[in-house]
């Protein structure tokens, strides 16, 4: 049976001018823009195509996927992140008209890394005539940084007319999803491929803003809503979770409409700590998954604010589980060691293709030897199971090679190793079976979904508006805790805590988000 478009979507699918669409999560978004790209595509010629940028190669690849099951011809499109837009769009087809050069462009990670062209890392929307002239001389070397491809991009947009001509002669739509997690470059050259011809749309959700600490920021967001050139609107419906689920979420920033009488929220208060919150999850959990109909115990999440509740939970828990906590690999911040972490997380997931994988390390337009070296050493360590993994060592290292051939390192080389060769610290790496429960942080849930889902550390200082710098972010992250629920959310209360600070248990105070108006109304108040 074909789904067909609520009315909130069919208003934005058939909208022809500009809209930034603020969506709730499980309100179907990526089916809208799905919809929408696939009314644009036939009415193309074929030489022209659409963009649609996503902050994954995951969510990319998975945008790509759904219109392609609708049998519509992608055209001329470009689907991928945006450092890939930036890269493969701007800077190799158009840098040459900076420089007058033909070089072979190498893409490294980090400006900061490079003795020669480290002062590029001061490299800004409004550069200075000796940065820019540097950022030449780099282009002129065929040296390509991604953390300033951005920056790179919008240079190359204000100073070679042809690169818009070029885009706009090409393409006919931007889509960007996620927009409130955009940075400032990101939303300028968004405005101005719009302000040259191309129809802009936007999607995304104020309230799932959690990563003000990287200087992404809700307010480019905020921005496309008060610009009277975009039609501001709104996909409201939780397609997702329970409506009880959903209207607590909104409830959490006054914009519930209802109290439903099937309550799905549940405030759990537990006499003790993480031990004995543990113990009840214990006790109970079959009950609920009988209940809701959950068979798969990797369809329930128990979510937390950071890695010290993961560590006691892992330990107090009975029920089968998997708890992704980190090792010292985890914790090493080289460009190596992030490397060596994504594949071993990749590898084991049955959802990850090798060629997909390795598209997103190296595009074969722009790098056609890299990218084919890449994709022969990830087939080869795809191959691994948990047993031989230690076998391809060689293979991460020529990997590591290949795509940071500057970042060499001693210390993640050894890390590798020692994860390689240790059955206990190869598992945090493997995706949760079917019998297990999913232990994980907040911000790492984001973008998931589970059936049943037990949310931690609802305690003041630890997720509350008692730190006034961080209170928004914060209440964004228990916002995103809730709205993974499909079917049932707990929000676990101990009269205890772990404090990390202290390295034992204190008498816990509940936060003074779960005191909002109405969210009482909203829940049912259990005791186990």
């Amino acid at each position: 049976m074909t789904k067909e478009p609520t009315q909130e979507q069919h208003s934005i699918i058939n909208y022809p001018g500009n809209v930034v669409v603020t969506a709730k999560p499980g309100s179907g978004k990526t089916y809208t823009v799905v919809e929408k790209i696939i009314k644009v595509l036939p009415s193309l010629p074929d030489y022209k195509g659409v963009i649609a940028i996503s902050f994954t190669n995951k969510a990319s690849d998975e945008l790509k996927k759904r219109c392609n099951k609708k049998g519509v011809y992608a055209k001329q499109s470009f689907f991928g992140t945006i450092d890939k837009f930036y890269i493969s769009q701007i800077i190799i087809p158009f840098a040459r008209h900076l420089t007058n050069s033909i070089a072979e462009y190498s893409i490294s990670s980090n400006v900061k890394n490079d003795p020669k062209y480290y002062k590029l890392a001061d490299f800004s929307v409004k550069p200075s005539s000796e940065l820019e002239a540097l950022l030449v001389d780099s282009l002129s070397e065929g040296k390509i940084f991604l953390d300033k491809s951005g920056e790179t991009a919008l240079y190359i947009l204000n100073k070679v007319p042809g690169a818009i001509k070029y885009l706009r002669a090409r393409f006919s739509h931007i889509f960007i999803d996620e927009y409130q997690d955009c940075g400032e470059i990101q939303h300028n050259i968004f405005l101005q491929l719009v302000n040259t011809g191309l129809v802009g749309v936007a999607v995304g959700d104020i309230n799932q803003a959690i990563y003000g600490f990287t200087n992404r920021s809700p307010k480019y967001l905020i921005d496309l809503i008060r610009n009277d050139e975009f039609k501001h609107f709104e996909l409201s419906k939780n397609h997702r979770c329970h409506p009880s689920i959903s209207e607590y979420s909104l409830c959490l920033f006054g914009a519930s409409k209802s109290v439903p009488e099937d309550k799905r929220v549940f405030l759990v208060n537990v006499q003790g700590n993480e031990n004995q919150i543990a113990e009840k999850i214990d006790k109970y959990l079959d009950g609920i998954k009988k209940k809701y109909g959950v068979t798969h115990s990797n369809k329930i999440a128990i979510l937390c604010r950071s890695n010290s509740t993961i560590n006691l939970l892992d330990v107090a828990l009975q029920y089968p589980h998997k708890s992704f906590t980190d090792t010292a690999l985890d914790r090493d911040t080289s460009d190596w060691s992030r490397l060596f972490r994504d594949v071993l997380v990749s590898c084991f997931d049955k959802n990850v293709y090798v060629v997909d994988y390795a598209d997103g390390l190296f595009s074969e337009e722009i790098e056609p030897v890299k990218y084919r070296n890449a994709l022969h050493l990830c087939n080869e360590i795809f191959k691994s199971t948990p047993e031989s993994i230690s076998t391809a060592e060689d293979k991460f290292i020529s990997l590591a090679k290949l795509v940071y051939p500057k970042g060499d390192s001693e210390k993640a080389r050894s890390l590798l190793h020692d994860v390689l060769n240790d059955s206990e610290m190869i598992h945090s790496y493997i995706p949760a079976a079917d019998n297990e429960i999913n232990i994980m942080t907040l911000h790492k849930s984001k973008g998931l979904e589970f059936n049943i889902v037990f949310h931690m550390d609802m305690y003041k200082y630890i997720i509350s508006d008692e730190y006034p710098n961080e209170s928004t972010q914060l209440l964004n992250l228990h916002y995103v805790g809730i709205t993974r629920a499909i079917d049932v959310c707990y929000i676990m209360n101990g009269s205890k805590r772990f404090s990390s600070n202290k390295d034992d248990f204190v008498s816990a105070y509940p936060s003074s988000f779960l005191d909002y108006s109405g969210l009482s109304d909203r829940r049912i108040t259990v005791y186990w």
